[in-house]
């Protein structure tokens, strides 16, 4: 009962082909009436209009952040898309290895004047290039096949290789419509192992082995992301906020020349809300490059509701602490650390 539950649970959400992350980069309207820069950036270095315009370019790039992420194709999209390019790239292993030997033979003939040298795999994103290639190629390999076949070749002969065209051509087409966020994961993010190459006994299935070892990769590499996002458990990160945290602590650190610090305890009480001087800043900032709402309702941002839940229910507030510790303990000084605990130590001898 547990797995059938699984498999109802993994089948509602529907990929969303085609989405494309590309945003433009425009600079977030902001002006010096929107923070008082007198208060929270106490002895800041640079002009009031050079901070603010400096505001302003974070806030563009936020925006084309949160589009990419946020508004993106949650992970049940991402992985329904994967899933499907799986179950291709499965399909089209199947065709490619069940083709009788001589058929091999002619097909790699076809592919051995196009493939990539082995060498050439040396940028993980160039190898990724000329994997999906490999699909392509495959897939005009079998059209020109099936036109070149000769008497005594069999109608089943050319089921075969027109399966297999047909098999690349879908595959091609799903490479193209995967989401670029996730296509970005599969070329970037996953590891490249070294291509499985099986052993031949003659030359002229060079071009077939290499192909279907491209594919082979391109497919492990499909599996190894959607691994990564099932194991991905609870509610997905704000990514985009905490890179915003993260530039506007550099941001204050640089102005004023003081350590960034984090807190939120007012009046000895915890209140989930930034309360050190760094902290009221980069709440006050985060607060007012957020974008409009035309730009959070437009039709790419079909997670709109989500950030409304994040503004209006105090949710920001704690993910912009919890940022700003982040930001504090990766930022401290262990040296700094080790010799107040040599001092503590001195003290008490």
């Amino acid at each position: 009962m547990a797995e059938i539950s699984l498999r109802k649970r993994r089948g509602i959400a529907e990929p969303r082909w085609g989405w494309s992350g590309v945003a433009p980069l425009t600079a977030a309207q902001l002006s010096a009436s929107d923070l008082d820069l007198g208060i929270l950036l106490p002895g800041h270095h640079s002009a009031s209009a050079e901070i603010v315009s400096a505001l302003g370019d974070l806030g563009g790039r936020y925006h084309r952040y949160l589009h990419q992420d946020e508004f993106g194709p949650p992970r049940a999209e991402r992985m329904a898309a994967l899933r499907s390019l799986r179950d291709q790239l499965d399909l089209l292993l199947s065709r490619l290895n069940g083709l009788p030997a001589y058929l091999r033979v002619q097909l790699s003939k076809q592919l051995a004047c196009t493939h990539r040298p082995v060498e050439g795999d040396t940028d993980i994103f160039d190898a990724h290039c000329n994997d999906e290639e490999a699909v392509q190629q495959v897939g005009e390999a079998a059209a020109d096949g099936a036109r070149l076949l000769r008497a005594p070749a069999t109608t089943r002969d050319a089921e075969l290789l027109a399966d297999l065209r047909d098999s690349a051509e879908r595959t091609v087409e799903l490479l193209s419509a995967l989401d670029t966020t996730t296509a970005g994961a599969v070329a970037i993010d996953a590891e490249l192992p070294r291509l499985e190459l099986a052993e031949i006994d003659e030359d002229d299935l060079i071009g077939f082995v290499v192909a279907s070892a491209r594919i082979e990769r391109l497919r492990n590499r499909v599996e190894q992301t959607l691994a990564s996002l099932e194991h991905q458990g609870g509610p997905e990160r704000l990514k985009s906020l905490r890179w915003l945290v993260r530039e506007l602590c550099d941001l204050y650190h640089r102005e004023t020349g003081q350590p960034v610090t984090s807190s939120a305890v007012a009046k000895n009480h915890y209140t989930s809300r930034p309360q050190s001087p760094a902290g009221r800043f980069v709440l006050a900032a985060v607060n007012a490059l957020q974008p409009t709402d035309p730009w959070a309702q437009e039709p790419d941002h079909k997670v709109a509701r989500r950030r409304d839940r994040i503004l209006h229910d105090g949710t920001v507030e704690r993910a912009v602490h919890l940022a700003m510790r982040e930001y504090v303990a990766a930022h401290s000084s262990s040296t700094s650390r080790r010799g107040r605990w040599e001092r503590a130590k001195k003290r008490v001898e």
